[in-house]
């Protein structure tokens, strides 16, 4: 008989040393993907508590989401969050099915399973065995699975050989490999709505899907996940590692998006790594077709590469050859599609998808969270219109008729060489940020992208026969909404003030200890800390006091010289 006092110590100790490994287990994820994507100035790596959403500013807008309570008691049972605590502080009634509560804003950027947990379906049973698989794959395998089929060794190629189960012994290759994202799309959103994607929960018994791929870099964003995707790449080779980067001068917070250069102009050397599409076109002496399509264009970039700025047959060269590269993104400015007229076409074809005529087209067949009296309501509310079934809608069929126009009416299709298209199913995203990947308006955007899905993957068969690969998956998933969390928001601008508190009172306004920092990464101005005698440990346990409602929001800062080499 076990005495009542040891069995009590014993549970305690096992307690602990759960708390411990699963401790280590998150900082070994954190240090790996820092290892993974620090630049050349990475001086600090910063993780916050997990919920705690460091963005670029306070946001004004609030939006009105309307919940299930069933599919909301499962979402916070999913992240070990309490219904009772919710309930209490939404002031719910008890017998209330559907409730609607404002609230502002969430993202994404860090290593923690909402954020990184991604699935991955690929379809193609001439090539590909279909087969639910527990592998852990990145995005970054993705295309050396395309490498593989197509026997084609590109720079970034990483090894699938410990995937060769998956693979079938056919020497034909596809005529066309398409890759949907589902913006946003990770794991969280499938679980908080299941019932709402039938076609993607048939294709997993029709496809390989691989339910513990997951994001490995820092940081969960769209310009990095992309990236990945396009090139097999990580961050420490590519040099894309979030979505913007923040400097602080003359007392305001400065933002430059990624692929911006210092002119405001594209700036496309940015991205240092060749895409695989890039190289595979070059390969082929610029023959086959390059779709990349999604409104914003650090997704349809970060896919697609560098088009003919990375060929060199370019407008200068004596021998010119055609680059079928058609790559393209919203002007929301102008409510059209657009691209940059130096690296990538622009197929005719989105002459026919102005965004508010789009909108009027089908107003009357969608019921939907959005309306807009005009162009300029519309463009006031641009966010909004890109969270709706509207945006879904328009994705799919432009790239349907993108590729009808650009491989199948050219024959294309039929030249035996591989084309390469690519769509960013991006609505998702939006309405995730906006209203919360829990709420009724998300689960109403995810259907119709389950559909516009299942319209791409029948449109394929029937001008592809048995030809083509459809890859479907994620750049990332995103934090809960901080209303459903009680996660905190730290701005940059905090941030900033924050850190430069450490300065005199005078050079304050001037300049900041912070060269620069994206979300998880941090750059310091080595001089500015000499001259006033300032520290790297001072720095950082600055950075440890920051405090929102009473409460610490970063759970730890790393030294460069703290993150081991933790490659995968």
């Amino acid at each position: 008989m076990i005495n009542p006092k040891y069995k009590k110590r014993n549970i305690l100790i096992i307690v602990g040393l759960i708390l411990v490994l699963s401790s280590c287990g998150w900082e070994k994820d954190y240090k790996r993907a820092a290892y993974l994507s620090m630049q050349p100035d990475t001086d600090l790596i910063l993780a916050p508590f997990p919920f705690n959403i460091f963005d670029r500013e306070a946001r004004d807008a609030i939006t009105l989401s309307h919940y299930s309570k069933e599919e909301i008691k499962n979402i916070l049972e999913d992240h070990d969050l309490s219904w009772d605590e919710l309930k209490n502080q939404w002031q719910l009634d008890a017998e209330d099915e559907h409730f609607s509560k404002e609230v502002n804003y969430t993202s994404h950027y860090t290593q923690y399973f909402y954020d990184t947990e991604i699935p991955i379906w690929i379809y193609g049973p001439k090539w590909i065995r279909n087969g639910q698989y527990s592998d852990e794959i990145n995005q970054q395998h993705i295309p050396s699975i395309f490498g593989k089929i197509l026997d084609f060794p590109f720079k970034n190629t990483i090894d699938v050989s410990y995937l060769e189960k998956i693979f079938q012994n056919e020497k034909v290759k596809p005529e066309i490999i398409v890759t949907v994202v589902v913006d946003q799309g990770g794991r969280q959103l499938y679980k908080a709505h299941k019932g709402a994607y039938p076609f993607l929960e048939d294709l997993k018994n029709n496809a390989a899907y691989f339910k513990k791929a997951k994001v490995a870099h820092l940081e969960s964003h769209t310009a990095v996940g992309h990236m990945a995707i396009g090139t097999g790449a990580f961050p420490k080779d590519s040099k894309i590692f979030s979505n913007e980067i923040y400097t602080y001068a003359d007392g305001k917070v400065l933002h430059r998006p990624v692929y911006q250069g210092k002119n405001k102009d594209w700036d496309l050397s940015e991205m240092q790594v060749p895409s695989f599409a890039d190289e595979w076109d070059l390969s082929k002496n610029n023959e086959p077709v390059i779709v990349s399509q999604c409104y914003a264009a650090r997704a349809a970039v970060g896919m697609a590469g560098h088009g003919k700025l990375f060929s060199p047959y370019s407008k200068d060269s004596a021998t010119e050859l055609p680059d079928n590269d058609f790559v393209y993104w919203q002007d929301v400015k102008s409510l059209s599609w657009s691209t940059y007229n130096d690296a990538f076409l622009v197929p005719k074809s989105v002459q026919k998808y102005n965004l508010y005529q789009f909108y009027l087209n089908h107003k009357k067949d969608i019921s939907t969270h959005f309306e807009a009296k005009d162009p300029i309501d519309l463009i006031a509310k641009i966010h909004h219109f890109q969270g709706s079934e509207f945006q879904a809608k328009m994705d799919g069929a432009l790239f349907r008729d993108s590729i009808t126009e650009t491989i199948i009416n050219t024959k294309k299709d039929k030249d035996g060489i591989t084309d390469l298209a690519y769509v960013t199913l991006k609505a998702t995203d939006a309405v995730g940020h906006l209203y919360g990947w829990e709420s009724k308006e998300a689960e109403q955007v995810l259907k119709a992208t389950d559909k516009e899905i299942q319209t791409i993957f029948e449109y394929l068969k029937t001008n592809f026969g048995d030809n083509f690969i459809m890859v479907v998956t994620a750049d990332h998933g995103a934090a809960p909404m901080p209303e459903i969390s009680n996660g905190l928001f730290l701005s940059h601008e905090q941030f900033f003030s924050s850190v430069n508190e450490l300065l005199p009172e005078s050079e304050r306004t001037k300049r900041s200890l912070v060269k620069w920092v994206a979300h998880s990464q941090l750059s310091l101005d080595r001089d500015l800390m000499k001259a006033y005698q300032i520290t790297e440990e001072a720095i950082i346990q600055k950075i440890m006091s920051i405090q929102v409602n009473d409460r610490k929001f970063f759970r730890k800062v790393w030294k460069r010289e703290e993150i081991p080499n933790l490659s995968l």
